[in-house]
């Protein structure tokens, strides 16, 4: 797998150049698994260990991400434990990450590579908040709902919130829906402060 151009990023920068490190892998992930023919495997697996591994075992991710543990430590702890649980592709990635310290950003890297494959078929993500699971049915009405308007195939990040009391919350990148039973709440409760201020002070 090709290695990006690597530097360290400041304090300040630390959030956008991370980000875009995490792009420059991923783009290199997708080069390397386009080749071998396993593109959406590459980001199934990818996606499975952040899953499976990471989310499940913080230990395990702090030792990788840690800047004080050395590279030949993670090199020898990851020859011991990938070969056999993971593919060629994603040996390599790891290798790469290991060799230029940049094993903390595995999550951005799976998060992008994602993101690029979702482009690349017309798929949008779509976050929806809701007070309560959503059934069948109205996952289903959704989804024809956003691809209507979208003109393109939404894919759905639900999470449950139960302070929403109701309806839910859809953003699109930047564009917010809110339908929610808490934020009507919320405005009806400013605009009662304002007319019994309105009153109090005689306008």
């Amino acid at each position: 797998m090709a290695s990006p151009d690597v530097q360290h990023e400041t304090v300040l920068e630390a959030g956008s150049v991370k980000s875009r490190l995490a792009k420059l892998y991923a783009e290199a992930l997708l080069l390397t698994a386009i080749k071998q023919n396993r593109v959406e495997e590459a980001g199934s697996e990818l996606t499975s260990f952040i899953t499976e591994v990471l989310d499940k075992d913080r230990v395990v991710e702090a030792f990788l991400s840690s800047p004080v543990i050395g590279k030949k430590v993670k090199t020898t702890a990851l020859e011991a434990a990938l070969p056999g649980h993971v593919s060629e592709i994603l040996r390599g990635l790891f290798a790469v990450l290991t060799r230029n310290g940049r094993l903390d950003l595995l999550r951005g890297i799976s998060a992008a590579y994602n993101q690029i494959l979702d482009e690349r078929a017309g798929r949008v993500p779509v976050k929806v908040t809701t007070a309560t699971e959503l059934t069948e049915a109205q996952r289903t009405t959704l989804l024809d709902t956003l691809s209507r308007m979208l003109k393109q195939q939404p894919v759905l990040h639900v999470r449950v919130d139960p302070d929403l009391l109701g309806g839910m919350i859809i953003q699109v990148g930047d564009r917010v829906i809110d339908t929610s039973a808490r934020t009507r709440l919320q405005t009806l409760r400013t605009l009662l402060l304002d007319r019994a201020s309105d009153y109090v002070t005689g306008n």
